[in-house]
């Protein structure tokens, strides 16, 4: 029983590009509204049995509230089942930091859970530090890896537990979790290339698509700028800019080799609802003039792959 999701930031950003060519040419991209998923699990199945987690308990009236099992720190998730399942199995999350609501949030036994935003707002920055701990990378925004979290639901939060787990998931185009096996502990540390986004569109003028790096595509992530903190004011649109301009370019060149005209940054930054849960990250592309199947990572001088 849970309630889970992740704030969909590629559904919600503006961007912004500069081409390295002697022009520098300018080009505003799009402005989207919020998306954030969420969902709801049936109750736990009855052969389910108690939990020793202590902070997955609570009482309701004079007599003690059934526990719901709960994954630990290193186990994985199935769906929205806070349950642990082996992660050689099939799975969607691993969890990176477990935690119960405290404050003006945990202090109700009674009632249904906060709403989403609130949950996201209060948590999901230690979400995100969380995922970059585990991952191995600061830089997961350029991934197809990111941050998740699960909570108790209605039904769990009525009985008194106050659970939430942090975690960490691959996510597909749309940033639904997508069936794994294995533990992606430190993959990017081990691996960037193999989870890094690649996108079918522009990220100078609409939202990045996210399809294999083997297949066309048009640009691909580069790497993150950090923007501030997410109980600090959103940076203005020139300050966005100001602040991924030149290392933009740096990290694309950095990524390429050479300074070429066919290969130029973009950024793209998070609105002013994914800035309070956490992204505080400007995502750097490097953008192709035409699509290839190959990576530009390296390429220098040498001819654009097909």
């Amino acid at each position: 029983m849970s309630r889970s999701g992740r704030f969909t930031l590629a559904a919600s950003a503006v961007a912004a590009a500069l081409v390295l060519a002697a022009c520098a040419e300018t080009t505003t991209g799009l402005a989207e509204p919020d998306r954030m998923r969420s969902a709801e699990t049936p109750t736990a199945a009855p052969g389910d049995v108690p939990s020793s987690d202590s902070d997955a308990g609570g009482r309701t009236g004079n007599d003690k509230a059934q526990r719901t099992i709960v994954a630990d720190v290193g186990e994985c998730l199935d769906g929205d089942n806070p349950g642990p399942v082996e992660c050689s199995d099939e799975h969607t999350v691993e969890v990176t930091k477990k935690g119960t609501f405290g404050g003006d949030l945990g202090t109700t036994l009674e009632g249904t859970p906060p709403n989403a935003a609130t949950v996201f707002r209060t948590v999901f920055p230690q979400c995100r530090d969380a995922a970059a701990d585990y991952l191995g990378s600061a830089s997961y925004d350029a991934s197809t890896l990111g941050a998740w979290l699960v909570w108790a639901d209605a039904e769990d939060w009525k009985a008194g537990h106050r659970w939430y787990r942090c975690g960490v998931a691959q996510l597909d185009g749309e940033g639904a979790p997508v069936e794994r096996t294995g533990s992606i502990r430190h993959a990017l540390a081990d691996d960037f290339d193999h989870y890094r986004v690649c996108s079918a569109t522009r990220p100078s003028t609409e939202l990045p698509e996210t399809v294999p790096c083997s297949e066309p595509h048009l640009a691909e992530a580069v790497g993150v700028v950090n923007a501030g903190k997410a109980d600090e004011a959103i940076p203005s649109e020139r300050e966005f800019n100001d602040k991924a301009g030149a290392r933009c370019g740096t990290k694309v060149h950095r990524f390429v080799g050479a300074d070429r005209r066919d290969v130029a940054p973009s950024w793209r930054w998070p609105d002013r609802t994914n800035w309070r849960i956490g992204f505080t990250n400007i995502t750097c592309y490097a953008e192709l003039n035409q699509a290839t199947t190959g990576s530009v990572r390296g390429l220098g001088s040498s001819p654009m792959p097909n």
